[in-house]
C-alpha cells in the first residue's frame, strides 16, 4: 500500500501538467513537439521548438505556474 503523501504527489503533478499543456495549446507555441514532465515542485521541458522565442516562452510559461520552483529546459531548436 503506498503512502497517501505519495500519491496526493503524483495526481497533483498529474494537474498540473494538463495545466501546462492547456496554456500551450491556447499559446502561439507550436506545442506538438514539446513533452513536459511534472515531479513535485521541478518541471521538465523536452522536445523541440521551431525559434528561440517559443522557447523561452514555454519556459516562462513552466515558471508561471503555481508551485514551480524548478524549471529544466531541455527543449532544442529545430529551424
Amino acid at each position: 500500500m503506498k503512502n497517501d503523501s505519495v500519491l496526493q504527489s503524483g495526481h497533483t503533478d498529474v494537474i498540473r501538467q494538463k495545466k501546462l499543456k492547456n496554456v500551450l495549446r491556447k499559446s502561439f507555441i507550436n506545442h506538438y513537439y514539446i513533452n513536459i514532465n511534472v515531479l513535485g515542485t521541478a518541471v521538465t521541458l523536452l522536445g523541440k521548438t521551431i525559434s528561440l522565442c517559443q522557447k523561452e516562452e514555454v519556459e516562462r510559461i513552466a515558471w508561471e505556474t503555481p508551485s514551480i520552483w524548478h524549471v529544466n529546459n531541455k527543449l532544442e531548436l529545430n529551424f
